[in-house]
């Protein structure tokens, strides 16, 4: 039960902390879609290339859901982010309603709230929020902000204690109103947490405390990693030892064997991409319709034309085009195949082909841009 009036400033300033923190992660978000995203996104740029330059943090501003790809051959992997949104207007939603509650009853002076959804939950408005956090993962799944979700959920955790302890010195009963309801989830489907033992002192507390974050980002890594497998299976990817193919629709296996043919049957982009035949370097390869532009894939964008992630499927299908990318693994050794998407975290751009399906030609060869989107800022590689 939030009851603003009566928190102690340690809770007010908790709270704001946690919220700034992971406001900053919802803007993330907001940011790489409005029309300022180039600007707005050199915010995380620094912080972003620091994790990226050592092996033990790279792996954190990965995605472990596709972004760039709009088309997967798994119905939750392509619905994530509306699945996920779903769940932010959501919680934000309960959270408006649960406020609600409380200011309508200062506005009345009625004191406590223990009716409404106060009756089955003491923090309904705690409990949207980490609703509306995991819609945000699954909008915005990078392993950061998964970390960033299971740290902000246990703050809310510590600030409902802190909120009770202050509660129950200023309301009689509130005691029995705590054995009565359950603090995120009603009673009934809380009983399991209270049959565990419990330790009495402060300190063991917060050493069980500390186990159970550590165990529940362990297991939230391995959930995420196991997910990020399974997706880079379900996108619509064409392989060999030193390079991947990646449509961001749905594309068949020949249908890449065509267009990297008429691509290398141009002297010009054989000649071009053979400056980079040393052993070491892979790539990775976006395919998408000639006319689709997508602000992470670092490719040319006509002036006046603003980025989108629209349907491939909503294009014109006889013009395509080939953005030919080296996979940055950091400070990582290089992959191969699948493993290329699995574990590269940026991308560099070296060439863009623009293929006529119809007359089986090469259309235009163009040279990376001098400047992309984002300023070789790390970004989804799906």
């Amino acid at each position: 039960m939030e009851l603003p009036s009566h928190k102690s400033s340690l809770t007010r300033g908790a709270f704001w902390a946690s919220a700034a923190f992971y406001g900053l992660i919802a803007l993330e978000f907001f940011y790489m879609f409005s029309p300022f995203a180039a600007y707005l996104y050199g915010v995380y740029g620094p912080g972003l290339n620091l994790l990226a330059k050592s092996e033990t943090t790279s792996w954190l501003i990965a995605f472990f859901m596709p972004h760039i790809a709009r088309e997967t051959q798994s119905f939750l992997i392509t619905w994530h982010e509306v699945i996920g949104m779903i769940f932010f207007t959501g919680g934000l939603l309960a959270f408006v309603a649960g406020a609600g509650q409380i200011y309508w009853s200062k506005l009345k002076q009625k004191g406590a709230v223990f009716g409404g959804i106060y009756r089955y939950i003491r923090h309904p408005q705690y409990l949207a929020l980490m609703v509306s956090g995991f819609g945000m993962v699954l909008i915005w799944p990078r392993y950061l902000v998964l970390f960033g979700f299971i740290t902000v959920c246990f703050a809310y955790y510590f600030l409902a204690r802190l909120e009770e302890k202050i509660c129950r010195e200023k309301f009689p009963g509130y005691d029995s109103y705590i054995n009565e309801t359950g603090m995120f989830l009603p009673r009934s489907f809380e009983r399991i947490f209270y049959m565990a033992p419990r330790p009495e002192r402060t300190f063991p507390k917060i050493i069980c405390a500390f186990a159970l974050y550590m165990l529940l980002l362990i297991l939230s890594f391995t959930g995420a990693r196991a997910i990020h497998a399974y997706t880079v299976n379900t996108l619509y990817t064409y392989s060999n030892s030193n390079e991947i193919f990646l449509s961001v629709g749905q594309f068949g296996e020949h249908e890449f064997y065509e267009l990297n043919q008429i691509a290398r049957s141009d002297p010009d982009v054989t000649a071009h991409l053979a400056r980079y035949s040393e052993p070491g370097y892979r790539f990775i390869n976006y395919v998408m319709p000639a006319d689709l532009l997508i602000s992470e894939v670092p490719m040319y964008i006509p002036e006046g034309r603003v980025p989108s992630h629209q349907s491939p499927g909503r294009q014109d299908q006889t013009r395509y085009k080939i953005i030919y990318t080296l996979a940055d693994f950091g400070p990582g050794a290089a992959a191969s195949d699948l493993e290329i998407l699995r574990r590269a975290i940026n991308k560099t751009p070296v060439l863009e082909v623009w293929i006529d399906r119809t007359s089986q030609k090469v259309e235009q060869i163009l040279d990376p841009p001098a400047r992309d989107f984002y300023d070789g800022m790390p970004v989804p590689v799906f």
